[in-house]
């Protein structure tokens, strides 16, 4: 089945088996009125409006963990290019689809970059709670903090050149980073967890 829209005149629907093109060829018609076109282009705005949105509310929840994989210098670029929404929803308002494209290409950017980053960050920790986990067995079974983590078998491997292990006085130290060793992270027994974003 096939509507077509006529000027001034009822939908009609055809047939596969009546000719499209000798109907349309017979037939004074138009597609769209100019006021419906009108009405697709505010509801576009509207549309990309909102879509803008939902993409800058998902990077600026982001934005705060950006601290946590990169650090103070990064947060605020990345601070930076979530504000560039706001001249996409004015580009949005006077161009919709060029505003949507460049809504999409930004969150495109944004959004996998650091949503990849606290996935990484999330696995460093789960595992760095793991290696807490088994110290902390170890000294309540022989009494004492093992020397190294040699007996840790870690559930991701590369994780292991990230993290390095002591003891000192009774406690322990384990001092771990993501992506670069300036921006660190660590737990001691005595203390808890810490962080220096560099």
């Amino acid at each position: 089945m096939v509507s077509i829209l006529l000027n001034n005149a009822p939908t009609i629907r055809l047939d596969k088996t009546l000719i499209l093109g000798q109907f349309l060829a017979r037939t004074n018609y138009t597609v769209l009125s100019k006021k419906s076109i009108r009405m697709q282009n505010k509801e576009i705005r509207v549309f990309v409006v909102l879509l803008v949105a939902l993409l800058a509310g998902s990077e600026a929840f982001l934005a705060y963990n950006t601290l946590y994989t990169y650090g103070e210098v990064m947060q605020g670029l990345y601070w930076m290019l979530v504000w560039a929404n706001l001249p996409i929803v004015i580009l949005a308002l006077w161009k919709p689809r060029v505003g949507m494209w460049a809504a999409i290409g930004l969150g495109a950017l944004l959004l996998p970059w650091q949503a990849f980053a606290n996935r990484k960050w999330t696995q460093i920790h789960e595992e760095i709670i793991s290696i807490i986990r088994y110290v902390d067995t170890q000294k309540k079974t022989s009494g004492e903090y093992p020397k190294t983590l040699d007996g840790y078998k870690f559930q991701r491997s590369w994780i292991g050149d990230q993290v390095s292990y002591g003891t000192s006085d009774g406690t322990y130290r384990l001092s771990y980073f993501m992506n670069d060793p300036g921006i660190s992270y660590w737990y001691e027994s005595s203390s808890g967890f810490g962080y220096y974003p560099d």
